[in-house]
Parts: structure tokens; sequence; C-alpha cells
């Protein structure tokens, strides 16, 4: 590996690895890996649902990946000051996303250890990059506060969307309760979740309740809040976003629903 941490330019030749630049291009790779998971996770339908390529977060796994492909494939070149610098700028967003989390109170495991593989990378940055560490240091300050922008403006989006989707999930439980119990499914083309929705729940549906119940089919595109699909709403019931863990805790939520009716 030719990352070297050390005092020297970036123009004379290089020593030989040290153990503090192979732990620092093993972040990188690491905080690389994160990201490229954190990217395909959600398109695998790793939670029974499909991705619909909505909301103010959707480029955030993606531009993790070019940063650090970048940032490892100019660590493995030796460019210390580069590397130093993208270092403190991993660290400055991370910081950020971090504390959006936080505000929001959800924790994404991933986000999480990238936000501590970014860290720990800067620290190590900072322990073997001496004569440059103030410059390296410098470089958080501005990352941190350039990043406060679009993170606010995604955590307002967020919010946004929240608000439509509770209003949605009020105006569904004002229904009439002398028609059928309405079941809402938000689907789109190419998602198998879906098709496996209508295959083998809607029958089921339609076998254990007949005309107490019926399912409409909205396009994921018609609510900004729809973030997977099948996102289903249950009239006066929960919001599944991906298909229910099995159809009895749907058939159970339907139960509930039309009891509360009664």
């Amino acid at each position: 590996m030719q990352l070297h941490l050390t005092s020297g330019s970036d123009r004379s030749p290089r020593p030989a690895p040290t153990v503090v630049g192979r732990l620092a291009l093993a972040l990188s790779l690491a905080l690389l890996a994160t990201s490229v998971a954190s990217a395909v996770m959600p398109r695998m339908g790793a939670c029974g649902a499909c991705a619909t390529h909505q909301g103010a977060w959707e480029l955030v796994a993606p531009l993790g990946v070019i940063g650090y492909g970048f940032l490892a494939a100019v660590g493995w070149l030796g460019r210390l000051l580069l590397f130093s610098i993208g270092g403190a700028v991993a660290a400055g967003v991370h910081t950020v996303l971090l504390a959006a989390m936080l505000v929001e109170g959800r924790l994404c495991p991933l986000c999480v250890i990238a936000c501590a593989l970014a860290a720990g990378l800067f620290l190590v940055i900072l322990a073997g990059a001496s004569s440059r560490a103030r410059l390296v240091a410098g470089a958080y300050l501005p990352a941190l506060i350039i990043a406060s922008g679009p993170v606010a403006w995604a955590l307002a989006h967020e919010r946004a969307a929240e608000v439509e989707r509770q209003a949605f999930a009020h105006a569904i439980r004002q229904a009439d309760p002398r028609e059928a119990l309405a079941i809402q499914v938000f689907e789109q083309d190419q998602c198998g979740y879906c098709r496996d929705f209508r295959e083998f729940y809607v029958p089921r549906l339609e076998r254990d309740f007949a005309l107490q119940v019926r399912v409409r089919f909205l396009p994921a595109t018609a609510s900004t809040w729809v973030r997977r699909t099948p996102t289903i709403v249950v009239e006066g019931g929960p919001i599944y976003e991906g298909l229910p863990a099995s159809y009895h805790e749907l058939r159970s939520a339907v139960e509930k629903a039309l009891g509360a009716r009664k």
C-alpha cells in the first residue's frame, strides 16, 4: 500500500508503508463498503419492500460511494494532502448526519457504523499527519457548516412528508363506517413485493372478509410521503411500509379495525 501519513511532501520518495497508513486506508475502504451496502440494500428488498426513489435522503448513499471511492483511491496512490482533507470532510459530514438522526429519533445501524468509521479515520489521520494536522483539522469545520444546509433542508422535507402522511392516515380513519373497510395500497411497476401482495394477500383477504373490505391500488408517485412499496394503509389501523411479516399479521389488523367500527 502506498498511503504514508508522514510530514514529507507528496512529491518526495515514498517511504515504506506505516501502521498508521495501513489503518487509515483500511478505514477508508470500510467506509466505501458501508456506503455500497447502504446504497444496495434498500434496492434488494431487504425489508420486504422496494424503494420508490423518492425522498430527500435518496442521494446520501450514492454520494457516499463516489466520495469514499475517491478517498480510497487517493489513499492508495499516496496523495496525503487530498486524503487527509477528505478524511476531515467525511468526519464533518457524518457529524451532521448523526445529529440529524438524533433529532429525528431514528438511528440507522449502517449510518452509525459509518459515523464511527469516519471519526476513527479522522483521528488516525490527525495522529499520523503531525505537520499538517492544523490544515486537516481546519477542513472539518467548513465541511460541517456546508453539510448543515442540505441536511437541514432534508429534515424540513422529511417533516413535511410526515405531516402529509399523518393527514392521509387521519382522513382514511374518517371514512364512512357503513362502507367496506378501505385498504389503500401504494405500489409501483417492477416491484416484486407489490406483485406478491396482489397474488398472495389480496385473494386471502377477499376470501376471509368478502365484502367487508375494499382494496384500492394507487401509484406510489401519488403521495410524496410514500418511501417504499407496497405501502399498505388499513383504515383505522396501521400503515405498513412493505409487506407485513405474515398474512396473519395483516388479517389481525383488519379484524381489529372492523371490530372498532362496531
